[in-house]
């Protein structure tokens, strides 16, 4: 019975610690209005903040800190993440330019990217596999109750700052925006302590019969993985590698293509907008950068980054290469990819929707984060309990869960973005959260029963690359972007379901393949050369 309660205590903590992660990186959603009236800053910029300042630099050191995850302490590398990433939201709320607040973003990111993959890995070592898409999904309400809770504390701290609050009286100066930051940040840095003193590190695989060591050389894995992904030390490993010199010639392919696309759609998108709508950011050698130019730099970084690293994997670990490029892998990710584009193009501007269309006030940020806490978080349970109890009675049943979530939640968009009463773009929207996130547990588990215990972390980064480049990278950007072309944000937000067939698609490739790969798993492992 203790070790029981003791296992539901982790399951909590790192819950919350989830909770806090998407506290701290929805804060955007809520402070959306106030920066743009502060600051004058775009849709587009409010996506590029949201989405991709925070998305490339949570993948590239994702991928890193997955490797770390799978050879080092997991409890201690959860604890430090959580420590920066609280400490950069903090100091956000210091910062007064669309530069600064960006710069602080970036360092959220990485402090993030910690979290999930050590999170992930650590589960698996506490509960068998029978339960793991119940837990997985448990888990994973944390994205709904912290997302909740920044609407709801950041609607609370700012309609108390404005009450109480001048320019002239406010504590340091702080606008009501920057207090919120502050706010949130300060309660992760005890979190960390505590996840830190009270969570033991169990032994990595003994609860699957595979007890595996963890690495000797943790750091040296860390920065073996940078190296897999930054030119020039890349391009030197993937030479040694393979001596023919294909693989570094594909590279280089790769990189000249990413190079000519970026500067092909800089000019598209930039060509789109009225001459006042493109913002600039700064300078660089006389210059001017625009927020076009940032964000699809920054994406064509971060694709480059990972195709060097799938590159290196591919002919440093074929085993776990081979495990994760097959169809049911690709088809999971790019679904939940494409699902996360839809979630977090919806995400940063569901307030300022409802702000415009229907003249809400803070009040309506509490409105909105109840119901993001309450309706997706027992959507993200319950979509775990489905998904389980359906594979008790076929191989697929979690690939149908995740069917079933994609289908309705192209409904529930389409009705709440045509409400015409507050009450009903409330009512569906709600009814759209519980829906949507149903697909998160079910895939998350299934994702981790496709590979081995020692590459868990690393299956988990890959499949956060999906959520992270697709759905963050893309989803907030477009939807910017497309409203600042177009004057119409609820065109934009219902025009994130031009995705669906793709995702439909990819989910029924999945319900195909999956099955049978988690059935052969250890004998395909054992004919790559794997010794279990």
């Amino acid at each position: 019975m203790a070790a029981k309660a003791y296992r539901i205590y982790v399951l909590a903590l790192l819950m919350v610690i989830y909770a806090v992660n998407f506290l701290d990186r929805q804060v955007v959603t809520i402070i959306a209005p106030y920066l743009k009236e502060d600051m004058g800053v775009s849709d587009a910029q409010i996506g590029l903040l949201f989405g991709t300042a925070f998305a490339l630099f949570y993948a590239v050191f994702g991928l890193p800190l997955a490797k770390l995850a799978d050879g080092w302490n997991r409890v201690r590398t959860i604890s430090i993440g959580l420590l920066f990433w609280s400490s950069m939201t903090a100091l956000s709320g210091f910062t007064s330019t669309f530069g600064q607040l960006g710069a602080a973003r970036i360092g959220v990111g990485v402090g993030e990217a910690s979290a999930s993959p050590a999170s992930y890995s650590l589960l698996q070592d506490y509960f068998p596999k029978s339960v793991r898409a119940t837990v997985l999904a448990l888990y994973s309400s944390g994205i709904y109750i912290g997302s909740g809770a920044s609407l709801i504390f950041g609607a609370e701290v700012i309609r108390y700052w404005q009450a109480h609050y001048t320019a002239e009286t406010a504590p340091l100066g702080l606008t009501g925006w920057q207090a919120t930051y502050l706010a949130f940040g300060v309660p992760g840095i005890f979190l960390a302590l505590l996840m830190f003193f009270t969570v033991k590190e169990p032994v990595r695989g003994a609860i699957d019969g595979l007890p595996t060591p963890g690495s000797a050389q943790p750091v040296k894995a860390v920065l073996a993985e940078f190296a897999a992904m930054l030119p020039p030390w890349n391009w030197r490993g993937l030479a040694r590698r393979d001596p023919q010199g294909r693989a570094l010639i594909v590279n280089l392919v790769l990189f000249v293509a990413l190079l000519v696309a970026t500067l092909l759609v800089v000019a598209a998108t930039d060509a789109l907008l009225a001459p006042e709508k493109r913002a600039v950011v700064g300078q660089i050698a006389g210059v001017s950068v625009t927020t076009n130019m940032v964000q699809w730099v920054a994406l064509a970084t971060g694709l480059y980054c990972v195709g060097s690293w799938v590159q290196t994997i591919r002919l440093r670990d074929p085993v776990s290469y081979a495990l994760i490029a097959n169809p049911g892998f690709i088809g999971l990710t790019l679904a939940g990819g494409l699902m996360s584009y839809i979630s977090y193009g919806l995400s940063p501007f569901i307030f300022l929707y409802a702000k415009g269309q229907f003249a809400v006030g803070p009040e309506g940020g509490l409105t909105l984060g109840l119901l993001t806490a309450a309706c997706g978080g027992l959507g993200a349970s319950l979509g775990g309990v489905l998904g389980d109890w359906l594979r008790r009675f076929h191989p697929g049943g979690r690939m149908i869960v995740m069917l079933a979530a994609a289908i309705g939640s192209t409904l529930t968009i389409f009705a709440a973005y045509t409400a015409t009463s507050t009450f009903a773009f409330y009512a569906w929207s709600g009814l759209n959260m519980f829906l949507h996130i149903m697909w998160l547990g079910p895939c998350a588990a299934s994702v981790q029963d496709l590979v081995l215990p020692r590459m868990r972390g690393t299956a988990t980064a890959v499949f956060f690359l999906g959520t992270t480049i697709l759905g963050l990278g893309l989803g907030p950007y477009i939807v910017g972007l497309t409203s600042d072309v177009s004057g119409d944000l609820r065109l934009s937000l219902m025009g994130t379901l031009a995705v669906m067939p793709i995702i439909l698609a990819a989910i029924l490739v999945a319900l195909r393949h999956v099955p049978g790969l988690e059935a052969s798993l250890l004998d395909r492992a054992r004919a790559l050369g794997e010794k279990l």
